[in-house]
């Protein structure tokens, strides 16, 4: 076994790639180039760890999770993805003082499996809201009361 495992890691350390993300590499040099250093962000847990290791800007949800109070910040941002009314959405944003929410449109409009998404688990959650249009969805395509700040392929800025 631990011939085959030695000879599967000297394979795996000859692998040489690049990792490649034009979109992301596209959005963070925005940031850097664009914006300032106390901006605050917000969105997908994922795409907050890049922000803040790439830009270095303070974001309002971290990947953190075993942390309660991140875990209820992270709960109010996602609220992005849910079907609750925009304005109670951009209101909770802007009380938590995120001046840019970002959007991937993967989380929004993906392919997804029946019961899978963020959207349905919100529907869960907040079944008052279930027939509701989702959040994300409709502020990609009008904005209001948000501003699109900036926007790819794969990103959506939209400042509050």
């Amino acid at each position: 076994m631990s011939v085959q495992g030695v000879a599967n890691i000297k394979h795996q350390r000859n692998i040489i790639g690049e990792f490649s993300n034009p979109d992301l590499e596209e959005l963070i040099s925005w940031i850097n180039g664009t914006l300032p250093e106390e901006a605050v962000f917000a969105g997908p847990m994922p795409t907050m760890a890049n922000i803040l290791l790439s830009t270095r800007r303070p974001i309002v949800n971290h990947p953190h999770y075993e942390n309660a109070g991140l875990r209820e910040r992270t709960y109010k941002v996602y609220q992005i993805f849910s079907r609750k009314p925009v304005a109670e959405v951009y209101n909770t944003l802007l009380t938590m003082e995120v001046d840019y929410v970002i959007l991937e449109r993967s989380w929004c409009f993906g392919k997804r499996r029946e019961g899978c998404a963020m959207v349905d688990l919100w529907d869960i959650e907040d079944p008052e809201n279930k027939d509701k249009e989702n959040v994300c969805q409709k502020i990609v395509k009008n904005p209001y009361p948000f501003r699109k700040a900036f926007r790819n392929s794969l990103y959506t800025v939209l400042a509050i």
